[in-house]
């Protein structure tokens, strides 16, 4: 579905509009193959790149082709496996968005939650960047949130916990992955890009603000590899215990049925007719007992 929008400085609202106008923002969602046909042809625009920003699996990257600003974008999504791909494409006469599902930020923009101005481009993309960058933000705190409540209950870690934990890890590594390459777009878009002075200093928050979020991001994963660690060292020596306790019990078990054994026979043995022998062996088998429950407590 292809809608245009507008919003001048002079217009209180976004409208939305019957086609297209210069200073236009065109939005795209989930676009059938004539829709991409159209757009190619109509705007002259790079038919691959408009095919990547339905791919989820996109590499984040910008292109520059002549006068026109491609930025592939990871974006959080809730539809496709946690992080969807969104195309904010930059010319001289329109602004477009392209993805396969309606981002939260394209949402909140189209509701009027938020206020664009489609006629100032490098504004509108800072401000889809810049919310684009709030959304990782606030899923980055929530991750962090979940592995640190795990962290301090380390003790209590069940079968669950370990099954969250292994789905935050999955999350926290596409979140690295994501902060990585936005960051270089950013720089890249510093370095191609004439911004005005307070635009360049957003575009520069956004790159701190990216590395800070990687770090966490980072040093959350060494938590739950902390946990990981710890939870195997439980493991094993729970493991160890219980090894010990049933090689204590076969070694008893095992002397225990020589001796009752031994003196089932149908021969002469020593101290077969004193009437106290099952009491002695019963003794000597306790003692037996308690001396290798000690000499494992004391080794081991």
């Amino acid at each position: 579905m292809i809608t245009y929008y507008k919003r001048t400085l002079n217009d209180r609202r976004l409208k939305t509009m019957g086609g297209f106008s210069k200073g236009c923002w065109i939005n795209v969602i989930n676009p059938t193959n004539e829709e991409i046909d159209f757009l190619t042809k109509e705007f002259k625009l790079d038919k691959e790149n408009l095919f990547s920003g339905l791919d989820r699996n996109e590499v984040p990257r910008v292109e520059f082709d002549e006068d026109e600003i491609y930025i592939l974008a990871k974006i959080i999504s809730r539809t496709e496996d946690f992080l969807g791909t969104c195309l904010i494409l930059i010319t001289d006469k329109f602004l477009l968005t392209l993805s396969s599902r309606e981002p939260s930020f394209i949402k909140s923009v189209i509701e009027g939650k938020t206020k664009i101005t489609t006629t100032q481009k490098l504004k509108t993309l800072i401000k889809f960047l810049s919310m684009i960058n709030d959304r990782f933000e606030r899923e980055t705190i929530r991750i962090v949130k979940i592995v640190n409540a795990k962290k301090s209950s380390t003790k209590e870690i069940r079968e669950n916990d370990l099954r969250i934990l292994l789905q935050q890890e999955e999350k926290l590594n596409n979140l690295i992955f994501s902060y990585q390459h936005t960051s270089l777009i950013y720089e890249r878009l510093l370095k191609k890009v004439k911004f005005f002075e307070e635009d360049k200093e957003i575009m520069e928050d956004l790159v701190i603000d990216s590395n800070q979020g990687l770090n966490l991001c980072k040093s959350s994963l060494k938590t739950i590899s902390n946990l990981r660690n710890y939870q195997t060292i439980l493991l094993s020596n729970k493991m160890n215990k219980t090894i010990t306790i049933l090689t204590i019990f076969t070694i008893f078990l095992g002397i225990s049925t020589a001796m009752s054994g031994f003196y089932g026979m149908n021969i002469s043995l020593p101290f077969q007719n004193n009437p106290h022998i099952a009491l002695y062996l019963v003794s000597a088998m306790f003692l037996i007992g308690v001396s290798l429950l000690v000499y494992f407590r004391i080794n081991l």
